[in-house]
Protein backbone atom coordinates (compact mmCIF):
# COMPACT_ATOMS: atom_id res chain seq x y z
CA UNK A 1 0.00 0.00 0.00
CA UNK A 2 1.41 3.60 -0.67
CA UNK A 3 -0.35 6.46 1.60
CA UNK A 4 -0.94 9.52 -0.57
CA UNK A 5 -1.68 12.56 0.10
CA UNK A 6 -3.83 15.03 -1.95
CA UNK A 7 -4.49 18.82 -1.57
CA UNK A 8 -6.92 20.24 -3.99
CA UNK A 9 -7.39 24.38 -4.42
CA UNK A 10 -10.91 25.35 -4.68
CA UNK A 11 -11.97 28.43 -5.50
CA UNK A 12 -15.79 29.17 -5.47
CA UNK A 13 -17.56 31.88 -7.73
CA UNK A 14 -20.91 32.79 -6.39
CA UNK A 15 -23.64 35.16 -5.82
CA UNK A 16 -26.08 36.06 -2.87
CA UNK A 17 -28.32 35.49 -5.14
CA UNK A 18 -28.09 31.47 -5.06
CA UNK A 19 -30.32 29.27 -3.70
CA UNK A 20 -27.24 27.19 -2.06
CA UNK A 21 -23.96 27.49 -2.44
CA UNK A 22 -21.77 24.80 -4.65
CA UNK A 23 -21.92 21.16 -3.39
CA UNK A 24 -18.49 19.71 -4.08
CA UNK A 25 -18.11 15.82 -3.83
CA UNK A 26 -14.59 14.34 -4.07
CA UNK A 27 -13.70 10.69 -4.25
CA UNK A 28 -10.84 8.17 -5.34
CA UNK A 29 -11.32 5.29 -7.51
CA UNK A 30 -14.70 6.04 -6.67
CA UNK A 31 -15.20 6.06 -2.60
CA UNK A 32 -16.16 9.42 -1.14
CA UNK A 33 -13.40 11.17 0.93
CA UNK A 34 -15.02 14.54 1.10
CA UNK A 35 -18.73 16.05 0.27
CA UNK A 36 -19.54 19.74 1.24
CA UNK A 37 -21.67 23.16 0.67
CA UNK A 38 -18.48 25.21 -0.37
CA UNK A 39 -19.60 29.33 0.67
CA UNK A 40 -16.24 30.11 0.20
CA UNK A 41 -13.14 28.82 -1.47
CA UNK A 42 -11.50 26.08 0.70
CA UNK A 43 -8.44 23.76 0.45
CA UNK A 44 -9.45 20.07 0.90
CA UNK A 45 -6.72 17.49 2.20
CA UNK A 46 -7.07 13.89 1.94
CA UNK A 47 -5.01 11.02 3.02
CA UNK A 48 -5.51 7.95 1.24
CA UNK A 49 -3.99 4.15 1.07
CA UNK A 50 -3.81 2.86 -2.20
CA UNK A 51 -2.45 0.02 -3.78
CA UNK A 52 0.77 -0.46 -5.19
CA UNK A 53 0.66 -0.71 -9.81
CA UNK A 54 -2.39 0.03 -9.94
CA UNK A 55 -4.35 2.36 -11.98
CA UNK A 56 -6.29 5.67 -10.31
CA UNK A 57 -8.44 8.22 -10.45
CA UNK A 58 -9.60 11.28 -8.58
CA UNK A 59 -12.88 12.49 -9.07
CA UNK A 60 -13.97 16.22 -8.49
CA UNK A 61 -17.85 16.75 -9.28
CA UNK A 62 -20.02 20.01 -8.50
CA UNK A 63 -23.83 19.06 -8.75
CA UNK A 64 -26.06 21.81 -7.88
CA UNK A 65 -26.14 24.65 -10.56
CA UNK A 66 -29.30 25.40 -10.95
CA UNK A 67 -29.02 27.26 -14.59
CA UNK A 68 -32.37 29.47 -14.01
CA UNK A 69 -31.35 30.81 -10.85
CA UNK A 70 -27.78 30.72 -10.48
CA UNK A 71 -26.70 32.62 -13.39
CA UNK A 72 -27.70 36.12 -14.04
CA UNK A 73 -27.27 37.36 -17.67
CA UNK A 74 -27.93 40.60 -19.32
CA UNK A 75 -28.82 40.70 -23.07
CA UNK A 76 -25.33 40.06 -24.00
CA UNK A 77 -23.09 38.30 -21.20
CA UNK A 78 -23.22 36.68 -17.73
CA UNK A 79 -23.38 39.17 -15.04
CA UNK A 80 -23.35 36.61 -11.80
CA UNK A 81 -22.51 32.85 -12.09
CA UNK A 82 -22.23 29.99 -9.81
CA UNK A 83 -19.52 27.81 -10.55
CA UNK A 84 -15.98 26.07 -9.05
CA UNK A 85 -12.48 25.90 -10.29
CA UNK A 86 -9.74 23.96 -9.35
CA UNK A 87 -7.11 26.42 -8.74
CA UNK A 88 -4.39 23.40 -7.87
CA UNK A 89 -4.26 19.80 -7.08
CA UNK A 90 -1.07 18.45 -4.91
CA UNK A 91 0.26 15.03 -4.58
CA UNK A 92 2.17 14.44 -2.00
CA UNK A 93 3.07 18.29 -1.53
CA UNK A 94 3.95 18.35 -5.58
CA UNK A 95 1.77 21.01 -7.43
CA UNK A 96 0.84 18.99 -10.93
CA UNK A 97 1.26 21.44 -13.86
CA UNK A 98 -1.63 20.99 -16.24
CA UNK A 99 -0.47 22.65 -19.40
CA UNK A 100 2.64 19.73 -19.31
CA UNK A 101 0.35 16.87 -19.16
CA UNK A 102 1.65 14.81 -22.41
CA UNK A 103 -1.78 12.54 -22.35
CA UNK A 104 -4.88 14.90 -22.64
CA UNK A 105 -7.31 12.40 -21.02
CA UNK A 106 -4.68 12.65 -17.89
CA UNK A 107 -7.22 15.91 -16.92
CA UNK A 108 -10.81 15.75 -18.28
CA UNK A 109 -13.94 17.50 -17.30
CA UNK A 110 -17.36 15.85 -18.48
CA UNK A 111 -20.67 17.74 -17.44
CA UNK A 112 -23.24 15.18 -16.17
CA UNK A 113 -25.61 16.12 -19.72
CA UNK A 114 -22.45 14.92 -22.05
CA UNK A 115 -22.90 17.94 -23.88
CA UNK A 116 -19.69 19.71 -22.26
CA UNK A 117 -16.11 17.87 -22.43
CA UNK A 118 -12.68 19.34 -21.90
CA UNK A 119 -9.02 18.64 -21.28
CA UNK A 120 -6.00 19.63 -19.56
CA UNK A 121 -5.99 23.14 -17.68
CA UNK A 122 -9.94 23.88 -19.10
CA UNK A 123 -11.16 21.10 -17.31
CA UNK A 124 -9.98 22.62 -14.02
CA UNK A 125 -13.35 24.92 -14.28
CA UNK A 126 -16.52 23.45 -13.52
CA UNK A 127 -19.49 25.63 -14.80
CA UNK A 128 -21.88 23.14 -14.83
CA UNK A 129 -23.07 20.20 -13.04
CA UNK A 130 -20.35 17.81 -14.49
CA UNK A 131 -16.96 15.91 -12.68
CA UNK A 132 -13.46 16.34 -13.28
CA UNK A 133 -11.12 12.96 -13.22
CA UNK A 134 -7.42 13.20 -13.02
CA UNK A 135 -6.26 9.78 -14.05
CA UNK A 136 -2.92 8.48 -12.26
CA UNK A 137 -0.61 5.18 -10.85
CA UNK A 138 1.07 4.28 -8.47
CA UNK A 139 4.06 4.67 -7.17
CA UNK A 140 2.76 8.00 -7.07
CA UNK A 141 6.46 9.47 -7.43
CA UNK A 142 7.17 7.87 -11.00
CA UNK A 143 3.82 8.53 -12.06
CA UNK A 144 4.77 12.45 -11.50
CA UNK A 145 8.56 12.17 -12.80
CA UNK A 146 6.85 10.50 -16.09
CA UNK A 147 4.04 13.31 -16.47
CA UNK A 148 5.09 16.56 -15.03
Amino acid sequence: MEKINFKIDLEIITHKDVKEHPFVNISINGYPQFGEILEKSTVVDIDVEIQQDTDNFLTIEYMNKDPENDVIFNETSILKDKRVEIKNISINDIALDYFSFENKDTLTYESLDGKEKHTGFEATKLSWNGRTTLKFTTPVYIWILENL
